[in-house]
Protein backbone atom coordinates (compact mmCIF):
# COMPACT_ATOMS: atom_id res chain seq x y z
CA UNK A 1 0.00 0.00 0.00
CA UNK A 2 3.21 2.20 0.31
CA UNK A 3 2.40 5.97 1.88
CA UNK A 4 -0.69 7.19 0.11
CA UNK A 5 -0.66 11.04 -1.07
CA UNK A 6 -3.32 13.75 -1.60
CA UNK A 7 -3.02 16.69 -3.90
CA UNK A 8 -5.02 18.95 -3.72
CA UNK A 9 -5.18 21.50 -6.87
CA UNK A 10 -7.46 25.14 -6.69
CA UNK A 11 -8.07 28.05 -8.19
CA UNK A 12 -7.24 31.48 -6.48
CA UNK A 13 -7.21 34.80 -8.29
CA UNK A 14 -6.04 33.53 -11.60
CA UNK A 15 -3.63 31.22 -10.03
CA UNK A 16 -3.49 27.52 -9.30
CA UNK A 17 -2.02 26.75 -6.17
CA UNK A 18 -1.14 22.92 -4.75
CA UNK A 19 -1.41 21.39 -1.66
CA UNK A 20 -0.01 17.85 -1.22
CA UNK A 21 0.09 15.69 1.91
CA UNK A 22 1.49 11.79 2.77
CA UNK A 23 -0.36 9.50 5.17
CA UNK A 24 -2.99 7.21 6.23
CA UNK A 25 -5.80 8.32 8.17
CA UNK A 26 -7.95 11.81 8.00
CA UNK A 27 -5.37 13.96 8.66
CA UNK A 28 -2.06 13.76 6.54
CA UNK A 29 1.06 15.58 6.92
CA UNK A 30 1.83 18.38 4.62
CA UNK A 31 4.69 17.35 2.10
CA UNK A 32 6.81 19.94 -0.54
CA UNK A 33 5.28 19.41 -3.78
CA UNK A 34 9.20 18.39 -5.18
CA UNK A 35 8.51 15.03 -3.04
CA UNK A 36 6.55 14.28 -6.49
CA UNK A 37 9.80 15.06 -8.42
CA UNK A 38 8.20 16.75 -11.53
CA UNK A 39 7.43 19.46 -12.52
CA UNK A 40 3.18 20.32 -12.39
CA UNK A 41 1.70 22.96 -14.73
CA UNK A 42 1.24 26.53 -13.46
CA UNK A 43 -1.15 27.99 -15.84
CA UNK A 44 -3.04 27.08 -18.90
CA UNK A 45 -1.26 26.06 -22.26
CA UNK A 46 -4.35 28.72 -23.78
CA UNK A 47 -7.68 30.42 -22.98
CA UNK A 48 -9.31 27.58 -24.36
CA UNK A 49 -8.24 24.67 -22.13
CA UNK A 50 -10.82 23.00 -20.06
CA UNK A 51 -10.57 21.83 -16.77
CA UNK A 52 -10.69 18.84 -17.91
CA UNK A 53 -8.04 19.07 -19.94
CA UNK A 54 -5.53 20.52 -17.40
CA UNK A 55 -6.91 18.11 -14.62
CA UNK A 56 -5.27 15.46 -17.47
CA UNK A 57 -2.43 17.06 -17.97
CA UNK A 58 -1.70 17.61 -14.88
CA UNK A 59 -2.86 13.52 -14.23
CA UNK A 60 -0.12 12.72 -17.43
CA UNK A 61 2.73 15.33 -15.75
CA UNK A 62 2.08 13.02 -12.66
CA UNK A 63 2.39 9.74 -14.00
CA UNK A 64 4.80 9.74 -16.79
CA UNK A 65 7.26 11.99 -15.08
CA UNK A 66 6.88 11.87 -11.27
CA UNK A 67 7.64 9.15 -9.04
CA UNK A 68 4.20 9.01 -7.81
CA UNK A 69 1.60 7.36 -9.66
CA UNK A 70 -2.49 9.01 -9.91
CA UNK A 71 -4.77 5.94 -8.93
CA UNK A 72 -7.78 7.78 -7.88
CA UNK A 73 -9.48 11.37 -9.01
CA UNK A 74 -12.19 12.89 -6.71
CA UNK A 75 -14.41 16.49 -7.93
CA UNK A 76 -15.71 18.40 -5.66
CA UNK A 77 -16.40 21.87 -4.91
CA UNK A 78 -17.62 22.94 -1.73
CA UNK A 79 -19.23 26.15 -0.73
CA UNK A 80 -19.75 27.65 2.57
Amino acid sequence: MGNPKTLICRVEDGSVHYNLYGGHGSSGMGLSLSNLQCTLPIEKLSKKETKEEFVKRIVRVINYESVCRVVKQVDCNVTF
